[in-house]
């Protein structure tokens, strides 16, 4: 299970089944392999020419082919001139190719939306590993060195594996919004839960890729990086392997490579600005503390240290997380919906989920 049932591959629309006759519930949208929308790449009958088959009728006079949709592919997404067209928007953003600034109002308008399913669950989970962080760190400051070292070790492999979950439920959480649709903590848990070896393998790989090109230079550690950032929401939402994520996402930044990296460095410095007011304030308080905070005489922390400690990470990390993969999940839909129409496959599974519901757009 991936992004809900039928949401891993391409499904067969709403309507009769010929097999049996009878009406079939119509089905998510499939976030699998690009479906191309009817009409896809459609072109007029040649006016004229050589080698027409038998039979074929030329278009009538004045006929004019039809415009092209959002449906269609874009070699670079919609003309730079002039409004963008209108579309359906049934949840965050509207089902179009979108501009920088819908993306970043689309991650916020998540955030309002359902603050459970963003913000509750960062908060809950970096609470639990957070919890954690000052046991082993209370641990490790009274132990022997060795025993501080494990505790560290630990540590990191903890928090690293929190935030690989917490980016793959957040990935699944955003994309409902896309549909209008809220989902809570619970079902994000459960949808989230089979990928989790698959997205810590994955975490692993592209960092690794990430290092090997920070070694070689730092452009190329740059490059790698945003070339591979679409492959979570691909490995959560689509399904597949790691390597079937990793190749989807360079499939989808190529050729947009430098509008991906000034999206997510532009949403790099909202986020720095944010955290830096937000130390500015820690630091006074911290200050404030005086010797509360840390031993006098050895420097660690003190119970109180640990537990203020816990609570400026959690902070920052409810700041950071949930801003980062929202932008990330909506880069993705925007490429595949300039790449492979799949405004129109969201627009109807949007539809279909109004009509079972019998709602309106909120």
């Amino acid at each position: 299970m991936t992004g809900g049932p039928g949401w891993s591959g391409p499904q067969p629309p709403g309507g009769p089944n010929p097999a049996d006759g009878q009406q079939q519930p119509p089905s998510p949208p499939s976030w699998g392999q690009p479906q191309p929308p009817s009409g896809w790449n459609q072109q007029p009958p040649p006016s004229g020419g050589w080698n027409q088959p038998p039979g074929w009728n030329p278009p009538p006079s004045g006929w004019q082919p039809p415009p092209p949709g959002w449906g269609q592919p874009q070699a670079g997404g919609p003309s730079q001139w002039g409004p963008l067209p209108q579309a359906e928007k049934p949840g965050i953003i509207p089902l179009r190719p979108l501009a920088v600034g819908e993306i970043l109002d689309g991650v916020f308008s998540a955030l309002r939306r359902s603050p459970g399913a963003t913000i509750g669950l960062t908060l809950g989970a970096t609470t639990v590993a957070q919890i954690i962080t000052i046991i082993l760190t209370a641990i490790g400051q009274r132990g022997s060195s060795g025993v501080a070292v494990l505790c560290g070790v630990v540590n990191v492999i903890i928090n690293f594996v929190v935030a690989i979950a917490l980016t793959g439920a957040l990935s699944i959480a955003v994309s409902e919004l896309t549909l209008g649709s809220k989902v809570k903590i619970g079902e994000v848990l459960q949808r989230v839960r089979p990928r989790l070896a698959g997205l810590a393998g994955l975490s692993i790989v592209v960092t690794l890729l990430t290092l090997l090109g920070l070694i070689g230079l730092l452009i190329g550690a740059v490059f790698v990086g945003v070339a591979l950032v679409l492959s979570t929401p691909a490995f959560v939402l689509e399904g597949g392997t790691i390597n079937t994520a990793m190749r989807r996402s360079w499939t989808l930044v190529r050729g947009a490579w430098w509008r991906t990296f000034g999206i997510l460095l532009l949403t790099g410095i909202i986020v720095t600005v944010v955290v830096s007011v937000l130390t500015v304030v820690i630091g006074v308080a911290f200050a404030a503390g005086g010797d509360s905070m840390t031993d006098p005489v050895t420097g660690d922390l003190t119970g109180t240290g640990l537990v203020f400690t816990a609570i400026v990470d959690i902070i920052i990390s409810i700041a950071i997380m949930p801003i980062m993969a929202g932008v990330v999940v909506l880069l993705y839909i925007d490429r595949r919906i300039r790449l492979e129409g799949l405004d129109m496959t969201l627009a109807q599974a949007a539809r279909d989920r109004r009509a079972a519901t019998n709602q309106g757009y909120r």
